[in-house]
């Protein structure tokens, strides 16, 4: 399992509850790190380890924990480049989803050997999508779901999303989010240009 996804949630806990509440659920865990590398792999039993460490700590299921995730990496002002990084897949909301099927060996091609969900998507009837995630954990269409919801906001788009709980199948899980594109332009986007931050 690579690094970045141990280090996503360490300074997600830290960043949103604090250093100490993520010492205790790293003893919970038991895990043998003090921080986690983002370029490490560690074994995949320590992430499962630390999402129920978690869970209960933070007294809340994981998968809203990790809708929470989804939504501050594409919200947290450190995190500006994620951001960014997103809004060039499309001049549009829809254009996002559609990369989605994209982002697996996109980010191979830049982290090799990187964990990260693939994605299928289906537009069975004008403005509604069925998204279908993979991935080696639980999980992944409640990330999803929280990123979505940060950047149809980003688009200005008005959405509702709705996740199917994950279920096992093969040696993954699997996910549906479906997405409803309810207007394409609600509000104002935010602003974003290809020469920096507005």
């Amino acid at each position: 399992m690579h690094g970045l996804i141990c280090k996503t949630l360490e300074e997600f806990v830290i960043d949103q509850h604090g250093p100490q509440i993520w010492s205790q659920i790293r003893r919970d865990a038991d895990a043998p790190y003090g921080r986690f590398e983002a370029l490490r792999n560690y074994d995949a039993a320590l992430m499962l380890r630390l999402m129920d460490a978690s869970g209960e700590r933070l007294n809340r299921p994981i998968m809203v924990i990790f809708e929470d995730i989804g939504h501050w990496i594409c919200t947290h002002p450190p995190l500006e480049q994620v951001r960014r990084l997103i809004r060039f897949s499309g001049r549009t909301f829809v254009d996002l989803l559609y990369s989605l099927d994209e982002l697996h060996d996109r980010a191979r091609m830049a982290l090799p050997g990187i964990d990260l969900p693939h994605f299928e998507i289906a537009e069975p009837d004008p403005g509604i999508f069925h998204v279908t995630s993979r991935w080696s954990f639980p999980g992944a269409g409640a990330v999803l779901t929280g990123s979505l919801r940060a950047m149809a906001d980003d688009y200005g788009a008005l959405v509702l999303i709705d996740a199917d709980r994950s279920r096992p199948k093969g040696d993954g899980w699997t996910d549906q989010v479906t997405v409803q594109v309810i207007e394409h332009a609600f509000h104002a986007p935010r602003e974003f240009t290809l020469g920096g931050v507005t």
